[in-house]
């Protein structure tokens, strides 16, 4: 064999060398993939092992339940559970409603307490506005949240509650 032949003979067994060493790789990486497959599936059954027990549990409960509750028993929380379902019909559209008149007396400009809105002038005094009103000044305060009711300002708005 000739140098040229020998050099291919070298390349080619370098080149398979090189395959070989990639295969082994890419078959340690998907020994590796495998191995972890395999522990998410012990760990899969054994939560579903877990699962099947609680289950298992909760059906000997409720068939403990189903042998000591009467008919009675049942009626009476059907009863109860119906009776909270209307209150609870019923407070929401108490809600509802309530929210709706807010939402109303918002959108039309007038504050929803049913008061009348005053826009702080300038010299005007808190303690002159409830006057000027005839309610209190503490009436005022409470309406608007104020913190500082020596605070007012010139444009502030104020509701005048009735």
């Amino acid at each position: 064999m000739n140098i040229f032949g020998c050099a291919i003979l070298a390349a080619m067994l370098g080149l398979a060398t090189s395959v070989q060493g990639q295969t082994e790789q890419r078959l340690a990486l998907i020994e590796e993939r495998l191995e972890r497959l395999r522990a998410e599936v012990e760990d899969l059954q054994f939560r579903t092992r877990r699962m099947q027990e609680q289950l298992d549990d909760l059906q000997s409960q409720v068939n403990h339940l189903r042998k000591t509750i009467t008919e009675a028993d049942w009626a009476k929380l059907d009863a109860q559970i119906r009776a909270l379902d209307a209150a609870r019909e019923r407070d929401k559209q108490i809600i509802l409603d309530t929210l709706a008149k807010e939402l109303a007396a918002l959108s039309a400009g007038r504050p929803a307490s049913g008061g009348i809105e005053h826009i702080v002038a300038r010299g005007e005094t808190l303690s002159a506005i409830a006057a000027k009103y005839g309610v209190t000044t503490d009436a005022i305060v409470r309406a608007n949240n104020l913190n500082n009711p020596h605070a007012i300002q010139v444009g502030q708005k104020l509701i005048i509650p009735k």
